[in-house]
């Protein structure tokens, strides 16, 4: 038996349920969470066509139906793996778009190149990132390229998962989030599966950014594993971190409570602690001595929170905040300051008290 069909035997094949449903699924991007999504919306009866830009990704899901990042996943045969987006998208309500933050921007473009009123699409946006030029969330980049009627179709989803367990069907529940409350209940009806549980959500920006600021602190929670730091660290870590993703999530307009939920500290938690974790694992190999490129390229994927957290501190610049956690992995990426004097500076600031409110008359602490 060779190799190939080795994995195929071994792979987990998603089945097709029952009640087959005519609506067209376009998904962008091949990754490993676009080729999960893909599987579970084809699982559910929706036709499904997914693309990527990378050719090779492309010939390789087309030849063996495995992601080469989820060796124990079969792709179903009813989905079409196309290079070709036109037909594609004329065809398909829903776009769900599943590129890297940095990307959103020119798929954007050229899906607008192919239609360029997209109002009569569902765009559905499942990338965690704020573009570093703009300082834009994903919401405002789809915005900006295809027009601010694209609001009212849009939905972000976010929430505590990582494709590898949602692919093997472990339960996971994440957030619908749209301006339009029918758009977020219907993405809430296309996604949800007994494994795959879905919330509404109308604060929009609160779960880009809550998405977004949580990769630059699971770099820093990474940092303190690598360190052979224990328990305490990471939970101060964490509740200090959290306090800066409010404090921007708030100054910037999103709604305080968000935070407290599953785009909030649900997400922060789960990519701060989890071995699938590209950002913690980033964050752990730069304290073990890494270099960026060599922990890059070590991951392997991409690492969200590496972009994020020059985007972050410029926000907190932009909005006269501090964020000091986020302005120290900033400073292990783009600086070169080494993890024990970021953390040495970390615990040297002046003392504080924990409790404050939101007042941005106030002095902001950190």
């Amino acid at each position: 038996m060779t190799d190939r069909e080795e994995r195929i035997k071994k792979a987990l094949p998603f089945s097709i349920m029952k009640n087959q449903s005519t609506k067209q699924m376009l998904v962008l991007g091949a990754g490993t969470w676009g080729c999960t999504l893909a599987a579970l919306l084809s699982e559910k009866g929706y036709p499904v066509t997914l693309w990527d830009s990378d050719r090779g990704i492309r010939e390789s899901l087309r030849t063996a139906r495995i992601p080469a990042k989820l060796p124990d996943v079969l792709l179903p045969s009813l989905i079409q793996i196309t290079e070709d987006l036109a037909p594609a998208l004329k065809d398909s309500r829903h776009v769900v778009i599943v590129v890297p933050s940095h990307a959103i921007r020119p798929v954007c473009e050229e899906l607008k190149q192919i239609i360029p009123d997209m109002k009569s699409k569902c765009i559905v946006l499942f990338s965690k990132g704020i573009e570093q030029k703009t300082l834009l969330p994903p919401s405002g980049v789809v915005a900006d390229v295809l027009g601010s009627d694209i609001r009212n179709t849009y939905c972000y989803l976010s929430g505590p998962s990582h494709a590898e367990e949602v692919a093997r069907k472990m339960p996971t529940s994440i957030v619908a989030s749209a301006f339009n409350p029918e758009i977020a209940r219907e993405a809430q009806e296309i996604f949800h599966t007994d494994y795959f549980r879905i919330y509404t959500q109308e604060d929009v920006l609160g779960v880009e950014l809550g998405a977004a600021v949580k990769n630059v602190i699971a770099i820093a929670a990474g940092v303190c594993d690598g360190l052979g730091f224990g328990d305490n660290t990471k939970a101060a870590l964490l509740t200090r971190g959290l306090a800066e993703i409010i404090r921007l999530g708030v100054i910037m307009g999103a709604r305080q409570e968000t935070f407290s939920g599953l785009a909030g500290i649900g997400d922060l938690i789960v990519t701060s602690i989890s071995r699938h974790s590209r950002n913690r694992n980033f964050g752990e190999l730069l304290a073990r001595g890494y270099t960026v490129e060599e922990a890059m390229k070590q991951i392997g994927m991409v690492v969200e929170g590496v972009k994020t957290a020059d985007s972050v501190r410029a926000l907190a610049q932009k909005y006269r905040i501090t964020m000091p956690i986020s302005q120290e992995v900033y400073s292990l990426i783009y600086e070169g300051k080494s993890p024990r004097e970021a953390l040495k500076d970390l615990m040297g600031r002046s003392l504080k008290s924990e409790i404050y409110g939101y007042n941005h008359s106030q002095e902001n602490p950190a």
